[in-house]
């Protein structure tokens, strides 16, 4: 069953099954029933979100009842499992043997299981959750598409290449880019795979097809563009989906220039979860604008601005996005995140000062004390332990550097990409989360190209980068065109799948920006290290 949310990205319907270990029962008290509340950031109960059936006189309970619940990757989702115990002849709840609580996000991140210890007062009560998710989410459709003569509005070389994609609410998804096919006015593309859940969640919004012509030195040029929707696409091969190309403005091409589907069939694929079931761990690093644009930190009008009970507005946006990602680091109850800084003069290793669009959040002491950390002014460490040392981080940074210009983010996607660069080569089973929090993005034209040079480079590696506009007030048009899906690099290689995501601050608590992580990496996994059965 998929539950989703409305115009947002699909939640996962999952089912969670209890058991319960070595309960022992008063006299009383012969039944055993567990009812599921979900908590809020307090870790209070908000509501009850399903229940058990009972079972009576069974020391080792396993519960035939499934919990259905609704997993979205983006939101921090506790819940509290109490344990009721009952009468059997009134069938009256009796009292609780205690509760333990627990989050999706750890329950998956663990293989889809976990044991929680539940002391009582008659026993040591082992409480088992275990969460599975329907196969329908490893169901993938292959698709393959073949084109009819397509030429090239103005006469260069033909170097054809297709976009398929679904415009969202909040940005355009892509579904596919095709290889680039030369020298052919009839391009016979090769076969590729989405997964069917996404498909089916945006059942008959339009799915666009985008015909380029490559150029090189310069931007794209669209052939043609013609419109889809899985229900028309499930007619399979045939006149059905035989689609005419249409220029910018809805004007036909021509009545034989146009993209037809040569293959349609059903099949299975990996998923997120089973990502996790083969041990994947995310790597979580953020980078955070500390430019002079932000303003001086001791200032109330600062988007930096340090007050003991007041979080400033980079610190709300570190609290939204990064607890939801927590559980699935590796030693999810200590883990270590990257902490990063942009856009500011620090401490080098002599103590001069020096420009740096890539530096560690630590303190001004421990870069002189610790210099062997930094070569040429450059982190090569910049882990802190937990949420507590990213916030301590970020504290004693904004308060030990000197904010300079221009904004260019562009050096610490790079140094990530580096690691995830590493993972393709020893797939070591790691997959690499930027969070990049800046109040303008790319200041000017040579740092956009570095940017997109910087972007397009790391598409081809397990590494998804969000970017966070922050301030109500600031221009993150920037940043958000970042989010093209014809991103080329200056060398001429062409963005290999989507793997940037902009979001609004402001706009947190309703965006699925997050949720694209995990499409972004089954499409990654898909594409470099998936054979089909």
């Amino acid at each position: 069953m998929l539950l989703v949310a409305p115009e947002k990205m699909a939640a996962y319907g999952v089912e969670i099954t209890l058991a319960i270990r070595n309960a022992r029962f008063y006299p009383s008290a012969d039944g055993v029933r567990i009812r599921v509340f979900s908590l809020d950031k307090e870790s209070e109960i908000v509501e009850q979100v399903a229940e058990t059936e009972t079972i009576y006189g069974q020391a080792d309970s396993f519960f035939q009842e499934k919990l259905n619940l609704n997993f979205r990757f983006e939101k921090l989702q506790r819940f509290r499992a109490i344990i009721y115990v009952l009468n059997s002849s009134t069938n009256t709840v009796m009292g609780s043997m205690g509760s333990g609580d627990f989050d999706l996000s750890m329950m998956f991140a663990c293989g889809g299981r976990l044991t929680l210890p539940i002391t009582s007062s008659l026993s040591t009560i082992t409480l088992e959750i275990s969460g599975k998710v329907p196969e329908y989410y490893s169901q993938f459709l292959r698709l393959r598409f073949s084109g009819s003569y397509i030429h090239s509005p103005d006469g260069l070389p033909l170097q054809l290449y297709y976009i398929l994609s679904i415009p969202a609410e909040d940005r355009t998804i892509m579904l596919h880019k095709s290889e680039m096919l030369k020298e052919t006015k009839n391009p016979e593309w090769a076969s590729f795979s989405v997964p069917l859940f996404l498909l089916n969640y945006f059942n008959e919004s339009s799915i666009q097809v985008f015909v380029y012509n490559y150029t090189p030195n310069h931007d794209d040029q669209l052939v043609g563009h013609c419109t889809t929707t899985l229900t028309q696409l499930q007619q399979g091969v045939g006149h059905f989906n035989s689609y005419m190309l249409m220029e910018a403005n809805g004007k036909r091409i021509h009545e034989k220039t146009c993209v037809e589907l040569k293959e349609m069939m059903l099949e299975n694929g990996p998923t997120f979860f089973k990502m996790l079931e083969d041990n994947v761990k995310l790597q979580l690093n953020t980078a955070i604008d500390l430019t002079a644009s932000n303003g001086n930190p001791v200032n109330a009008g600062s988007l930096h601005y340090i007050h003991p009970h007041h979080p400033s507005a980079y610190l709300e946006s570190l609290l939204h996005t990064t607890p939801p990602l927590l559980g699935y680091l590796p030693n999810p109850q200590n883990p270590y995140i990257g902490a990063l800084g942009f856009g500011a003069k620090v401490q080098g290793p002599g103590g001069a000062l020096q420009l740096s669009h890539c530096f560690c959040l630590v303190s001004l002491i421990l870069i002189l004390r610790f210099a062997s950390h930094f070569q040429n002014g450059a982190p090569t460490d910049p882990r802190v332990e937990g949420l507590a040392g990213l916030i301590s981080a970020y504290r004693t940074a904004t308060m030990g550097v000197q904010p300079f210009a221009p904004t260019d983010f562009s050096e610490v996607i790079y140094f990530v990409s580096k690691f995830a660069k590493a993972e393709s080569r020893r797939h070591v089973g790691l997959y690499f989360i930027l969070l990049i929090y800046s109040d303008g993005g790319p200041a000017n034209a040579l740092n956009m190209k570095r940017t997109i040079d910087a972007i397009v480079d790391a598409s081809a590696h397990p590494m998804s980068i969000v970017a966070v506009g922050v301030g109500q007030d600031r221009d993150h048009s920037p940043m958000r065109n970042l989010e093209k899906l014809t991103l080329k690099h200056s060398d001429g290689r062409l963005l290999v799948r989507q793997n940037y995501t902009f979001v609004e601050a402001s706009e947190l608590e309703s965006s699925d920006a997050l949720a694209m992580i995990p499409v972004q990496m089954t499409q990654w996994k898909r594409m470099f290290h998936f054979n089909p059965q």
